[in-house]
């Protein structure tokens, strides 16, 4: 069992991403990348998304650093891809799995509950429904991050936020803490 590491060459945020995978085990991978200092939230589904300024961590807790061509295959080989024509199903089944345990009544388009993970962005401005937001929480006293380009989709994102921590403490007792990305009907 080995965890692999691909150069990075995405950038978003202002900054070069690469990828992190198992061969063997999605808890191995989670392991791997805890130690190497990783956030659960670079979590995407079979891989961790990694900074290039995370080079260091990861190489001193043994990741194999291979090209991502190999990174890929390797991945393929594993049996743990999610492929791009179903990465959008595996969003959607998260998205259900979450909302049945939080027992709500509608199922965003996107959620995380916890913190292993990341809901999909924020659609741009132009290609946004009104009313759309993106909200994370990553531990229950944690100040909530809202994302949205207008009133209504900050008053969806704090109504959603009321009714998640209501059903996460039934459930959990502590507050919601995860991540959703919603688009009204």
């Amino acid at each position: 069992m080995t965890v692999f590491a691909d150069t990075p060459r995405w950038e978003r945020h202002g900054m070069l991403w690469g990828h992190l995978i198992s061969d063997a085990s999605l808890s191995e991978l989670h392991l791997v990348a805890a130690r190497g200092g990783l956030h659960p939230r670079s979590f995407d589904l079979d891989h961790y998304d990694w900074p290039e300024s995370a080079r260091e961590g990861l190489e001193a807790v043994g990741v194999t650093f291979v090209g991502n061509g190999d990174l890929t295959r390797r991945l393929i080989a594993s049996g743990l891809r999610v492929p791009a024509a179903r990465r959008a199903e595996a969003r959607r089944e998260r998205a259900e799995r979450g909302a049945v345990g939080l027992g709500l009544d509608h199922v965003p388009e996107d959620l995380v509950t916890g913190l292993e993970g990341h809901a999909a962005p924020l659609p741009p401005v132009g290609e946004a429904t009104p009313g759309t937001f993106r909200l994370t929480r990553d531990s229950p006293c944690a100040l909530v991050r809202i994302e949205a380009h207008d009133e209504l989709g900050r008053a969806a994102a704090w109504e959603f936020l009321a009714r998640a921590d209501v059903l996460s403490n039934r459930a959990t007792g502590h507050s919601f803490v995860g991540q959703v990305l919603d688009v009204p009907d």
